[in-house]
């Protein structure tokens, strides 16, 4: 058993919650008058933040940060968590709607520079107002906008956190569920996606990735949600990549590239018999038509997640999991998603379903199940984020290796070739159509925090290229390992935060920068 954290919920523990309180400089240093005058205390020194204890709050504590100056909402974001923002438009801040507005464009730039886990819905914000004329309209037209809540003349400010308290507690009865998404990249994405797995597990103190109650993965991100679900020890998966498990075969060129010669063959003799007495027109079309729909078979692979299962005592069945397991494939015929480990897809063996969800075209041949045929997941959807939000996860860990390669210089594609633009053209459509949706997403339930982790730095430029190369490139997953860890150590206030909520503990950035330091190491 890999377990070591499923009893995280059932530990009584303190949480504690943050609001960002954002208004005029008058409001400010009224409300910092009111906190000290319920005894609040300074929070780590700053004379803008404090801690809230009481006794009718239970075990929840309040850490409230006071800001007067609207535009620096993003730069707060980036540092510390918000768990609610309230926004008070009274004694002369600025109007409210306007001052949604800009804080709207504001984090919509902050996410596109520091990801789209720095996407911070509207449905997290509350604003208090005066009553005025236009009050009616100002109110419908902030709830139009998605606001969580508007309050018109509200009571004092420990009522009004006493109130938001009952808010944010209510959430707190709830039985948090666990979530982990992973997307595709083919063979460079699974690399990466081994490599910063391992090293969120070994980061985290309290808690690990395979507590998590639902995982979707799609392409080649099906086979580390598989490996999860099943329970299939991470550093075994690291020392096949590496060649040295004694339990594993070696994940080598030679396992994904087994050439599928006899349908290349079959296919282009079946077409060429056909050619005698046809119409010098339609030769361009048999040509094409006589291209195989795979290059290589991916039986090797078939055999290697069937293994990696049955080596760790689980059965090849999703209704035979402790944990659900989502996995996305395409319907060759139909172009419909089709999830495995959904009725009626429920029965079929969680290796054919990985099969399937990797069978990129015309690279991997198309997969059977059940008198059907299905290709890749990733060509009609993005790792299933909504069902597992539907399946009531509250916290969802997401893996996306594939990004497009960006470059301050100039011509830089140019000089690479076509066939480099056309693989940044793919991973670019493919980048934009999952922040799209995660943005979406992140809107409609605002309660659910979302933890991304992409390729940047040394590890986007190592990957930068095909995802299929004939070698399999380690150096990804060492590079994968060093910078999930750096970007932990980066953000640890904003991430330790939101995980804490869910009874997970992060390593100290000092605990998290040893890791770095002494490398990926089995």
């Amino acid at each position: 058993m890999v377990r070591n954290g499923s009893q995280r919920f059932l530990k009584e523990e303190i949480v504690r919650r943050y609001l960002l309180y954002v208004g005029s400089l008058k409001q400010i240093d009224y409300s910092r008058n009111s906190l000290l005058r319920i005894d609040a205390e300074l929070f780590n020194g700053d004379k803008d933040a404090f801690l809230i204890k009481h006794s009718s709050l239970g075990e929840l504590e309040l850490v409230v940060t006071l800001l007067s100056d609207i535009k620096m909402v993003t730069n707060h974001l980036r540092h510390w968590p918000v768990d609610l923002l309230i926004y008070d438009e009274r004694l002369g801040a600025m109007d409210a709607i306007e001052a949604i507005a800009q804080m709207e464009e504001d984090i919509k730039n902050l996410a596109q520079l520091w990801g789209p886990d720095f996407h911070f819905p509207k449905g997290r914000m509350i604003v208090l107002l005066e009553p005025s004329q236009d009050i009616s309209g100002k109110t419908f037209a902030l709830g139009r906008s998605n606001v969580k809540d508007v309050i018109v003349a509200p009571p004092t400010l420990a009522k009004t956190l006493r109130w938001v308290a009952r808010l944010i507690g209510g959430e707190e009865k709830q039985h948090h569920k666990i979530g982990a998404a992973f997307s595709g990249g083919a063979v460079e994405g699974f690399l990466y996606q081994a490599g910063c797995t391992y090293a969120l597990n070994r980061a985290l103190k309290q808690g690990s990735l395979y507590d998590c109650q639902a995982y979707s993965g799609v392409s080649s991100g099906s086979v580390i949600s598989a490996a999860l679900a099943a329970e299939v020890p991470l550093h075994e998966l690291i020392l096949s990549i590496k060649g040295k498990s004694t339990r594993l075969p070696p994940f080598s060129s030679s396992l994904i590239y087994d050439v599928a010669g006899k349908h290349i063959l079959s296919r282009i003799a079946k077409q060429t018999l056909e050619w005698e007495g046809l119409n010098p027109d339609k030769i361009g079309q048999k040509i094409l038509k006589s291209f195989p729909t795979a290059l290589l078979k991916g039986d090797r692979l078939h055999s290697f997640v069937l293994r990696a299962i049955s080596e760790f005592n689980s059965k090849n069945s999703f209704v035979t999991l402790e944990n659900d397991l989502f996995i996305g494939t395409t319907h060759q015929d139909t172009f419909e998603h089709v999830v495995m480990g959904l009725p009626p897809w429920q029965d079929v063996h969680i290796s054919d379903a990985v099969r399937a969800s990797c069978a990129l075209p015309p690279f991997f041949a198309p997969h059977k199940i059940g008198g059907q045929t299905f290709i890749d997941g990733q060509i009609t959807g993005v790792c299933n984020l909504e069902l597992l939000v539907k399946r009531r996860c509250n916290l969802i860990f997401i893996i996306d290796p594939i990004i497009p390669y960006s470059s301050y210089e100039v011509g830089m594609t140019e000089k690479l070739g076509g066939i480099y633009t056309l693989i940044q053209s793919i991973k670019s459509l493919l980048h934009t159509r999952f922040r799209s949706e995660l943005a979406h997403l992140t809107e409609r339930f605002a309660d659910v925090d979302f933890l991304v982790f992409q390729p940047y730095d040394e590890c986007a430029e190592a990957m930068r290229g095909s995802p299929l190369k004939y070698w399999i490139n380690t150096k990804i997953t060492d590079l994968a390992y060093s910078t999930t860890l750096r970007r932990l150590r980066e953000r640890h206030n904003v991430y330790n935060a939101k995980l804490s909520k869910y009874g997970f503990q992060l390593s100290s950035p000092e605990e998290l920068y040893e890791l770095e330091r002494h490398g990926l190491e089995i």
